[in-house]
C-alpha cells in the first residue's frame, strides 16, 4: 500500500530488535536455550512430570553447556546460530552431536551438523524425564523432527509414563525396558519406539492423556484440553496457570506469554509468585498474540515488540484503519472467535482447569516453595 512508509517503519522496529538485550543479544548467542537456568533458579521449571520445579542438572544441558567443549573430542556441541529467511534475531541453532555417543555411534547419519535442541525441546526430553545428557537430548530431537513428532508433547508423554513406571503401574515388561527417571538410554529407545510404533511406543504415540487415562491414572497427564505443558511450572510463575487453563488450544505458552512480564519484566515486571493484576495481564497478552500471530510475525519479537512497533507496519502494508484501537478490538475478537469454535465442539468452562497436581502439590524447592497454583 505505501511500500516507503513501510521500509522506515520496518527498518526502525528492527532496530527496537537490535538494541534490545533480549532479541539482539541474549537469543542470537544462546538460543532460546538462554531460559534454562533462568527458570530453573527461579522454581519454575517442571521436572520428572511436574513433581518438582527444580532440575539438579539443569546446567548441563542449557544454552551455556551447548558452548562449553566437550572432554571426548574438544569441540563445542553448537556450530553456530541460524535465521528463519530475514530475521534480524537468529535464535535458532545448529549443533553437531558427539560421534562417539552411545546413541549414534553405530548411525553415521546423525554425525553431521543438524538442527540444535531449543529451549522447550530440551525441558521436555531432559528435564520432565530427569535426563541430563544433552546428547541424548539432541538424538531423540533429531528423531522427533525426522519423524514428525511434537518434542513438547513426546517428551512430557515419556515423562508420565516413566511416572507410572516408577509408581509400579506400569512394569518393564510392558514397556520392554528399564523405563526410570534418569536413564538417556530408556529416552532413545522410547524414542525410536514411537516414531516407528514399535510395542509401547504406541502407548507412547496416544499422548500423555489418553496413555494415562489407559492405565487407570489420568491425573498424572500434566495436560490442559488434552495438550502437554511446555516449560514454565505455574507454582513459580502464577500468571502462567492462568493463560495455561484459559488457553483455547490446550497447554500453550505461545498464546499468552506472561513469562515476559513475570520473569523477564517485559513490558513491564511483575511479581511471579502472585495473582494480584494476572487476569488482565493475560487477558493482554492473549489479545496482542492473536494480533501478532495473524501479521505473520514471530512472536520471540514481543521480547522487544509492542503493539505500538508493529501498527505503522500493519498501517503502511494492508489497505484501512489499523490504529491502535483496531488492533486491539481485532486481538480481543480473534480469540473470542476461537472459543466460539470450542464452545461449538463441545468444550465447557470446566475444561477452562489444571491438573490437580499443580493446584494441591505445593513446589518443594526455590523461591516457589509451599505454593500451589492459586487458579
Amino acid at each position: 500500500r505505501d511500500f516507503k512508509a513501510f521500509m522506515q517503519a520496518a527498518t526502525a522496529a528492527k532496530k527496537v530488535l537490535h538494541d534490545n538485550a533480549v532479541t539482539g543479544q541474549g537469543l542470537p548467542t544462546y538460543g532460546t536455550q538462554v531460559l534454562m537456568n533462568v527458570i530453573n533458579t527461579m522454581g519454575a521449571l517442571p521436572t520428572r512430570n511436574h513433581r518438582d520445579v527444580q532440575f539438579e542438572e539443569a546446567g548441563r544441558i542449557s544454552g551455556e553447556a551447548m558452548h562449553e567443549k566437550r572432554a571426548s573430542d574438544g569441540k563445542t556441541h553448537l556450530v553456530t546460530n541460524a535465521a528463519c529467511f530475514g530475521c534480524t534475531i537468529a535464535c535458532g541453532r545448529i549443533s553437531r552431536i558427539d560421534e562417539s555417543h552411545f546413541s549414534v555411534k553405530n548411525s553415521p547419519q546423525y554425525w553431521g551438523a543438524n538442527g540444535g535442541l531449543e529451549y522447550e525441546a530440551a525441558w521436555a526430553l531432559g528435564v520432565a524425564n530427569g535426563v541430563g545428557d544433552l546428547e541424548a537430548l539432541q538424538y531423540a530431537n533429531l528423531l522427533c523432527n525426522e519423524h514428525g513428532m511434537d518434542p513438547i508433547s513426546f517428551g512430557a508423554t515419556v515423562g508420565a509414563a516413566m511416572e507410572l513406571y516408577d509408581l509400579g503401574i506400569l512394569s518393564k515388561e510392558q514397556i520392554g525396558l528399564d523405563a526410570k527417571f534418569g536413564s538417556a538410554e530408556a529416552l532413545c529407545k522410547l524414542v525410536e519406539m514411537t516414531a516407528t510404533g514399535e510395542g509401547f511406543g504406541k502407548d507412547l504415540g496416544l499422548g500423555s492423556a489418553r496413555m494415562c487415562a489407559k492405565y487407570g491414572r489420568p491425573e498424572l497427564s500434566m495436560s490442559v484440553k488434552n495438550q502437554e505443558f511446555p516449560a514454565y511450572d505455574s507454582r513459580g510463575i502464577q500468571g502462567m496457570g492462568l493463560a495455561y487453563a484459559t488457553s483455547n488450544r490446550g497447554a500453550c505458552h505461545l498464546r499468552g506469554y506472561t513469562v515476559a512480564s513475570e520473569v523477564l519484566g517485559i513490558p513491564v515486571k511483575t511479581d511471579p509468585l502472585t495473582t494480584d493484576g494476572k487476569a488482565d495481564l493475560v487477558k493482554a497478552f492473549q489479545d496482542a498474540t492473536g494480533v501478532f500471530d495473524s501479521a505473520g510475525i514471530c512472536v520471540f519479537t514481543t521480547f522487544a515488540w509492542t503493539l505500538t512497533d508493529i501498527q505503522p507496519q500493519i498501517q503502511a502494508a494492508c489497505e484501512g484503519d489499523w490504529s491502535m484501537d483496531k488492533l486491539n478490538l481485532v486481538g480481543e475478537r480473534i480469540w473470542n472467535m476461537e472459543r466460539q469454535f470450542n464452545l461449538a465442539a463441545g468444550l465447557t468452562a470446566a475444561d477452562d482447569d489444571l491438573p490437580p497436581r499443580l493446584k494441591n502439590e505445593p513446589a518443594k524447592t526455590g523461591p516457589a516453595k509451599g505454593l500451589v497454583n492459586k487458579l
